[in-house]
């Protein structure tokens, strides 16, 4: 992966390079193996477990919200093995310390195994299905769709914090917008429509909007923002890929989407559904976006503004741009209701807890594409 031809992120590394964040690589594995040791001596107990086995072939995108969302009354149990470090690198240290436990400790305990598309699963199984944009006609549990995975580890409580902050820009994006990267989405809807990438979609933008934009370079410059002039804030870091290289740290990130009214959710690199659609739900922001309807569960097609081609774009902006505070207030109130209802940890919980059978439909990125 140091060194793969196919990815813009890493295809131009020298083999100096490569070999120097192999070895990087390597080194973080052992460090966290000594946990995986740690963990064999000092580990807690609960009434239930969840067996993910050696994890091999099992990693997933999905996970630190599972993890998140059941722990309170779960523990992950495992076999120790080499590819259990994937695990623990994936929920984070203090996670796995505190929420796993060696399937040597809990025999006869109250168990599910931990299975990924296994259509022949059994009732001590639960089969995470990852074809999640098939059209199912009987109800079945979801597992929402998650915000960037890794604030799920340590940081969700935080969060709140940010919630009611005063919104003071009315249209924010931050994120990438590489042409190599998120430039080949590719994606058509049941009308044969395609839906337009996230380089078209920021391209028409500052086309057609650009004197209501602010180019937010860092989180200083918020203090040179005319809000009134400028509602319209983007924050792009259109030639670089790497995450640790952006103009946002993740908390900055979130913290700008709680002081804005509406957020613009653009598709990601090779699927529709990207992480920004959940935070800015979390943040009581409306979504501009033209996948939200491929969500599950369904989000009421009120309470976001959905577009599908430059002429309905150019409209969703103006319809933001021109929205009431009473409007806005509304859509706010009823997203933060559809997010403690449908999207946080603890509703899932709850489903998970209440569920008819062992079959958990969940996306898993890219892996999700594959069934259609």
């Amino acid at each position: 992966m140091a060194h793969d031809l196919e990815n813009p992120r890493t295809k131009n590394y020298s083999k100096l390079k490569s070999f120097l964040i192999s070895l990087e690589l390597i080194l973080k594995k052992g460090w966290l193996f000594i946990f995986v040791i740690i963990n064999f001596f000092i580990h807690t107990k609960k009434n239930n477990y969840i067996d993910i086995g050696n994890y091999k072939n099992k990693d997933s995108r999905f996970i630190n919200f599972l993890v998140k969302s059941l722990k309170s009354k779960y523990n992950f149990s495992y076999d120790v093995s080499l590819s259990i470090i994937d695990f623990v690198k994936k929920i984070g240290i203090k996670n796995f310390v505190l929420n796993s436990t060696p399937n040597i400790f809990t025999k006869n305990s109250n168990k599910f195994k931990f299975k990924l598309n296994d259509q022949n699963h059994n009732q001590d199984e639960l089969n995470f299905n990852t074809n999640y944009f098939h059209d199912y006609k009987d109800k079945k549990l979801f597992l929402p769709y998650y915000m960037y995975p890794k604030i799920y580890n340590s940081n969700y409580e935080q969060l709140e914090k940010f919630k009611y902050n005063l919104k003071l820009i009315k249209i924010f994006f931050s994120g990438s917008t590489n042409n190599e990267v998120y430039g080949k989405f590719k994606w058509f809807t049941e009308a044969k429509v395609k839906l337009l990438n996230r380089v078209e979609i920021i391209e028409f933008i500052e086309k057609n909007f650009k004197e209501k934009i602010f180019f937010l370079k860092s989180y200083k410059d918020l203090s040179k923002i005319d809000y009134t002039k400028t509602p319209i804030v983007l924050s792009l870091n259109d030639g670089l890929i790497k995450k640790t290289k952006t103009n946002l740290t993740n908390t900055q990130h979130l913290d700008l989407i709680s002081k804005s009214n509406f957020i613009l959710t653009a598709p990601g690199a090779d699927m529709p559904l990207c992480h920004h659609l959940i935070e800015g739900i979390k943040m009581r922001t409306i979504p501009i976006s033209n996948y939200a309807n491929l969500h599950r569960p369904f989000i009421s097609e009120n309470d976001y503004i959905y577009f599908n081609n430059y002429e309905t774009l150019n409209e969703s902006i103006l319809t933001a741009l021109n929205m009431s505070d009473e409007e806005i207030k509304s859509r706010q109130d009823n997203l933060e209701k559809f997010y403690n209802e449908k999207l946080s940890p603890s509703s899932f919980l709850s489903a998970f807890e209440n569920r008819k059978d062992n079959e958990i439909i969940c996306c898993n990125d890219v892996e999700s594409l594959k069934w259609l």
